[in-house]
C-alpha cells in the first residue's frame, strides 16, 4: 500500500499489485462477493417465490430424507458443518429448518465448490484469477489454513460421495495453499473430518469403499472419513435428478461477479417452492414433527420442524 491522503479521504486505499502498477482500492466494497442463495430457512424472506410451480421428487423422498439429515448430524459429531457443492444442498436446507432454533444452526454452512475432477494446476492456467478467487470465498468463511487450525470445533466436510474426487480436490486444495502460505499443515489436517454419503449396498468383505482407494487420503490420516449410507433412490435424486436451488459454482464461475446476484431460472423457482411446501405439509399433519438427534448437546437432542 502507499500512503494517499486524498484517496484515504475518498475512502480508497492506494495499492500496488503484483505487476508493480498501482490504483484505488475501496474500503466499502469487499475483496469478494460471495455466491448469492437464498435462505430457505426464513421462509419469510422468499416473498412471492414460493408460491408457483413444485419440483418434481418421488414418493418416499421425505420419509428417507429426515434419517438421513438425522445420521449427518450423528456422524459428524460435535463439530461444525459444511455441506459441499450442491448435491447436498436438501440435506442442508432441512437441517436448517430443523435446527433454526437451536444452537446448532450457526455451526451450518453452504459451500459452493466444483473443479470437475479438474486439477489446480490446470485451473490456474485456463482461469488465471480463479484460484485467487476461491481462496478469498474461503477466506470469508474462515476456511483458510489458519482459520482451519485455529477453529473452535473441527471442521466436517459432508457430501455425495461415488469415489470421492470432490473430497480429495478440496484436501489438495487446502495442502497447496498450506503450503504456498508455509503454513504448518498438521494442524490445519487435525482439523479436517469428511462424512460421505453413499448409496446403500449389501455389506460384505467385497464391498467396494470408496475410501479404501483414495489416494489423497494419507494426506489427512486415519480417522478423518466415516459414511452415512442411504436408501439408492435418494441417493439418485440428490446426485443426479434434483433441480437444484444453487447455481453450479465450477472453476470458469469462482469469482465471477454475476453469481452475487440472485438468479430467477424455472428449476430454481421450482426447488425453492418444494422445500416450502414440504414444510407446510408437515405443519398440515397436525402434531409437530420432531425429529431426534443422537448427540449430546440438549439444544439439538430435540428438533422441530415448524
Amino acid at each position: 500500500m502507499l500512503p494517499d491522503e486524498a484517496a484515504a479521504q475518498d475512502g480508497y486505499l492506494r495499492v500496488i499489485d503484483e505487476s508493480g502498477e498501482d490504483y484505488p482500492f475501496s474500503l466499502n466494497k469487499p475483496m469478494f462477493e460471495m455466491p448469492f442463495r437464498w435462505d430457505l430457512s426464513r421462509r419469510n424472506q422468499l416473498g412471492t417465490l414460493a408460491k408457483g410451480e413444485s419440483a418434481t421428487s418421488y414418493t418416499t423422498f421425505l420419509d428417507h430424507l429426515l434419517p438421513c439429515c438425522s445420521r449427518v448430524i450423528a456422524f459428524a459429531g460435535d463439530s461444525d458443518l459444511i455441506f459441499v457443492g450442491r448435491s447436498p444442498e436438501s440435506i442442508f436446507d432441512h437441517l436448517s429448518g430443523l435446527l433454526f432454533d437451536s444452537s446448532w444452526l450457526d455451526r451450518l454452512e453452504l459451500l459452493h465448490f466444483s473443479m470437475r475432477f479438474r486439477e489446480e494446476s490446470d485451473i490456474r492456467k485456463e482461469h488465471p484469477d480463479a484460484v485467487a478467487a476461491m481462496r478469498s470465498y474461503l477466506q470469508q468463511l474462515g476456511l483458510h489454513p489458519e482459520g482451519l487450525a485455529t477453529r473452535y470445533r473441527t471442521v466436517t466436510f459432508i457430501d455425495l460421495v461415488a469415489t470421492g474426487d470432490t473430497f480429495g480436490r478440496l484436501t489438495t486444495f487446502f495442502y497447496n495453499w498450506t503450503q504456498d502460505i508455509k503454513y504448518d499443515w498438521n494442524a490445519v489436517r487435525r482439523r479436517i473430518r469428511f462424512v460421505g454419503i453413499t448409496e446403500r449396498t449389501k455389506t460384505s468383505p467385497k464391498t467396494w469403499r470408496w475410501q479404501q482407494h483414495a489416494t489423497w487420503l494419507p494426506l489427512l490420516g486415519r480417522g478423518a472419513v466415516k459414511n452415512v449410507s442411504i436408501p439408492r433412490d435418494l441417493w439418485e435424486y440428490l446426485g443426479n435428478y434434483q433441480d437444484k436451488v444453487s447455481r453450479s459454482y465450477t472453476p470458469s464461475r469462482w469469482g465471477d461477479p454475476a453469481l452475487s446476484s440472485p438468479s430467477y431460472t424455472g428449476r430454481q423457482l421450482k426447488s425453492v417452492t418444494s422445500f416450502v411446501r414440504a414444510v407446510r405439509a408437515w405443519q398440515k399433519e397436525g402434531a409437530e414433527r420432531t425429529v431426534r438427534f443422537p448427540t449430546r448437546e440438549r439444544a439439538c437432542n430435540e428438533a422441530r420442524l415448524v
